[in-house]
Formats: structure tokens, C-alpha cells, sequence
């Protein structure tokens, strides 16, 4: 069921309804997600368009975020992705899947994030001294990240 409202009528009643439909469907994880691209495109609407003089959205209560997780996966588990991305040890990655697979190892071996690593440039790579430096993290700090053999 879709529920159309204009514009200026727009009320926080109307974000607590919603909040209340998509928790029936989807995680608390996901609402929070979509209430922070809501809140952002009311803001602009607001102070670069003038469409609104207020964010209803603002006095509507978020749902509590989900716990972090705090697994790793078993070397069975990446054993399979690998497996099923095509990515062998001894063979150069040739498709793009396989490549996935080489990033997911990358990855698993340095905790780096995914925008760290895309943003990865080889002039943040120093091979003698076996360390990535990264200028710029998630927290805003800068970090050196040790690289295994």
C-alpha cells in the first residue's frame, strides 16, 4: 500500500507511519539507512531549494541500531566464496569474479574497509617496508596498515 502526501503537507505522523510499515518488512539497519537519505534530501530541499521551512523528520523517534557484528568468517566459508568466484592461489585473476575474490582475501587479511581499499593508490604502498599508508579513514585519522608477505 503507497500513500502519496505533498510536499508541504509533509508531517512527522507521516515518518512515524512509514517507520512503522518498513519495520514490519525490513531491519532497523535499513530504516535507519533510508531515514538518513531522507533526512538529507529534506534538508537540502530546505536550505539550498526553499521548498520547506522545517524537517519533520527530525522529531521522529529512529529505531535502535542493530548490534555490530562480531564474527569472522571460517576458513571453510571464504574456502567457498573463493571457490565459487573462481580464484586460485597459483593463477593470475583473469575474471572479474576471481579479482572479487583476490580484493575479498586483501581485505580479510588487512581489516581494511572497502572504500580504503578502492582509494588505494600505489604511491600509498610501500613494498620495502611492507605498509599501506592511509590519508584518509572512515574515523578521519590517517593510518599505516601492515602487509603480509
Amino acid at each position: 500500500m503507497q500513500f502519496a502526501v505533498m510536499l508541504p503537507d509533509l508531517s512527522s505522523v507521516d515518518f512515524v507511519d512509514f517507520r512503522d510499515r518498513r519495520l514490519k518488512v525490513v531491519s532497523p539497519g535499513t530504516v535507519l539507512r533510508e531515514f538518513n537519505l531522507l533526512n538529507h534530501a529534506i534538508n537540502v530541499a530546505i536550505d539550498e531549494w526553499g521548498w520547506l521551512s522545517e524537517n519533520p523528520l527530525k522529531s521522529v523517534k529512529r529505531p535502535k541500531p542493530p548490534s555490530a557484528r562480531d564474527r569472522r568468517l571460517y576458513q571453510d566459508e571464504i574456502d567457498r566464496l573463493l571457490y565459487a568466484l573462481g580464484y586460485e592461489f597459483d593463477i593470475k585473476p583473469g575474471m572479474v569474479s576471481a579479482r572479487v575474490g583476490c580484493v575479498m582475501l586483501f581485505a580479510i587479511e588487512t581489516a581494511m574497509r572497502a572504500g580504503e581499499i578502492c582509494g588505494l593508490t600505489w604511491r600509498d604502498v610501500d613494498l620495502d617496508v611492507r605498509v599501506a599508508f592511509l590519508t584518509k579513514t572512515k574515523n578521519g585519522f590517517s593510518r599505516k596498515v601492515p602487509l603480509s608477505v
